[in-house]
């Protein structure tokens, strides 16, 4: 008799365990890289603005997104664009630098918060 009872409050305790847990929410990626990472970057589309193909520093930058996984990547990626962005559309800057780095992609849908 005890062991029915311990099996139906094991039971209880882990179908109340799996439902409390599925309420929490995950963290959202955040950009893992350093400023002067992050600079090289910026860099790269201030060049961008300037020039139609810059050269300096665009194997830098993507070696360093390319070591990212992709939703940290992306997340990187707008704050690159924030920290470059004078005055501009924020989504087509990112979609720039993404297009300079090949394969560095971005989830699908993604759009810079």
């Amino acid at each position: 008799m005890a062991s029915k009872n311990m099996t139906t409050i094991m039971a209880l305790y882990l179908t109340f365990n799996l439902v409390l847990l599925g309420f929490t929410s995950a963290q959202p990626p955040r950009c893992t890289l350093t400023s002067d990472d992050l600079r090289v970057c910026v860099d790269v589309l201030n060049l961008l603005r300037i020039t139609l193909s810059p050269t300096q520093g665009v194997e830098e930058c993507c070696n360093v997104l390319r070591t990212l996984e992709r939703p940290v990547a992306a997340v990187c990626a707008c704050d690159i664009a924030r920290l470059s962005l004078l005055d501009g559309l924020l989504t087509v800057r990112v979609g720039q630098l993404v297009n300079l780095c090949p394969g560095v992609t971005v989830p699908l849908g993604f759009i810079c918060n």
